[in-house]
C-alpha cells in the first residue's frame, strides 16, 4: 500500500464567526493509501468532522472556510478544483457516509430515489439499470425486501437500516474513497457490530480506501490499518494501529487508551482525562494540551511542540520526545 491516494498538507480551516476568526482545523497532515483504512479519533470539537467536510469541498453553506493548505487527491488538488469538476468527483471517486442518517435522508423522497440520484448522474444508467442497481447495492448492505425497501420512505425504516441505506448510497458508484463520519454513533452494540462488518465486507470486495472518523477505539481497534489521534485542530499522534495500542507515547493518547473500559477490571470510578477540551475560540498559549497534562513541563506553557518522527511511521507532537527526535535524526 504505498501508493498515496489521499494526501492533506497544511490544511487551515476556520470559521468566521461575529467578526473571529476561529481555527477549527490548524496546520492538519495526513495521508491515506491505496486500499488503507485510516481512523481519526479525538474528543468532540477536535476538528475531524471538519477535516472530512474540507476534502468534501461541503462547507459552502457554513462560516467555514479552507484559509490554507492543499488536499492532493490522486493527482488534483481538491482546493484548487472549480465546482463543476468537484461535483463529479464527490459522490463518484469519494464519497461520505454522513453521522446521522435521519438527517442526512431526505424525509420526502424514497430510498430508491435518494440512492439512484447519483447513479443516474455519475454511471448515467437507465431508468430500468438505475433500479436494478440500486437493489442490487441494498442487497449488498443486508438489506432484506430490497425489491419493497427501494419504494419506502426514510421514517419507515429503523436507525440501523437507515445507516445500511447510508452506505449503499455511499458505495453506489463504486468509490476509490469512502469517508465515513461516527458511521456506528447513536446504534445498539449489535446493530453496531453488523454495520462494522458490512463496511469490511464492502472494503474486501471493492478495494476501498477509508477514512474513519470515530471516538470509539474498539472501533477503530478492528478496522483501522493507521491511526491519527487529533486535539484542538492538530493531529499530536499518528502510528500503524499496533504500534499505538501497545506504545503509545502523547499523553493525550495515553489517557484516552486508559478511559476505556476493561472487562474484568474491578474500579471504584473510571480513570478519566481531567480538564475540559478548549474552544476553538479560546485556546491556551503553547502546546494545547498542556492544561489537562499531567506531564506537563514549562516549556510546554509557552511554546508549541511540533510533529515530529520517533520511529518509522510513528510521529507524536510532544516536548517528552524532544530528545528522541534529535536521536533518531542522528
Amino acid at each position: 500500500m504505498s501508493n498515496r491516494l489521499l494526501e492533506i498538507s497544511n490544511l487551515k480551516t476556520y470559521f468566521f464567526v461575529d467578526n473571529q476568526q476561529i481555527p477549527a482545523v490548524n496546520g492538519v497532515d495526513l495521508f491515506i493509501n491505496e486500499g488503507e483504512t485510516l481512523g481519526i479519533v479525538g474528543e468532540s470539537g477536535c476538528g475531524k468532522s471538519v477535516t472530512s467536510l474540507s476534502v468534501m469541498g461541503l462547507l459552502g453553506h457554513t462560516p467555514g472556510k479552507v484559509v490554507d493548505g492543499s488536499i492532493r487527491f490522486k493527482d488534483s488538488d481538491l482546493l484548487t478544483l472549480p465546482e463543476d469538476k468537484m461535483r463529479k468527483i464527490r459522490g463518484n471517486e469519494i464519497a461520505m457516509i454522513f453521522q446521522e442518517p435521519m438527517t442526512s435522508l431526505n424525509p420526502v423522497y424514497k430510498i430508491g430515489q435518494q440512492i439512484g440520484e447519483a447513479v443516474r448522474l455519475h454511471l448515467k444508467y437507465d431508468k430500468k439499470k438505475t433500479r436494478e442497481h440500486v437493489i442490487n447495492m441494498l442487497k449488498l448492505v443486508g438489506i432484506p425486501r430490497a425489491e419493497e425497501i427501494i419504494d419506502e420512505f426514510p421514517h419507515q425504516l429503523s436507525g440501523g437500516m437507515r445507516q445500511r441505506v447510508m452506505i449503499a448510497m455511499a458505495m453506489s458508484c463504486n468509490p476509490t474513497l469512502l469517508i465515513a463520519d461516527e458511521p456506528t454513533t447513536a446504534l445498539d452494540v449489535t446493530i453496531q457490530a453488523q454495520i462494522l462488518e458490512i463496511m469490511k465486507k464492502v472494503k474486501q470486495e471493492k478495494g476501498t480506501a477509508m477514512m474513519l472518523i470515530t471516538h470509539d477505539l474498539g472501533v477503530v481497534a478492528e478496522m483501522c490499518d493507521r491511526i491519527v489521534v487529533m486535539y484542538a485542530g492538530k493531529v499530536v499522534e499518528e502510528a500503524d494501529v499496533f504500534e499505538l495500542f501497545e506504545n503509545p507515547k502523547h499523553p493525550y493518547t495515553k489517557g484516552l487508551l486508559n478511559s476505556v473500559p476493561k472487562l474484568g477490571l474491578k474500579s471504584e470510578r473510571l480513570t478519566s482525562i481531567p480538564g475540559n477540551v478548549p474552544t476553538p475560540a479560546n485556546m491556551p498559549k503553547g502546546c494545547k494540551f498542556a492544561p489537562r497534562c499531567i506531564e506537563v513541563m514549562e516549556i510546554c506553557k509557552t511554546e508549541d511542540p511540533e510533529l515530529s518522527q520517533i520511529s518509522n511511521g510513528h510521529q507524536c507532537r510532544c516536548f517528552l520526545y524532544e530528545d528522541e527526535f534529535v536521536k533518531e535524526a542522528k
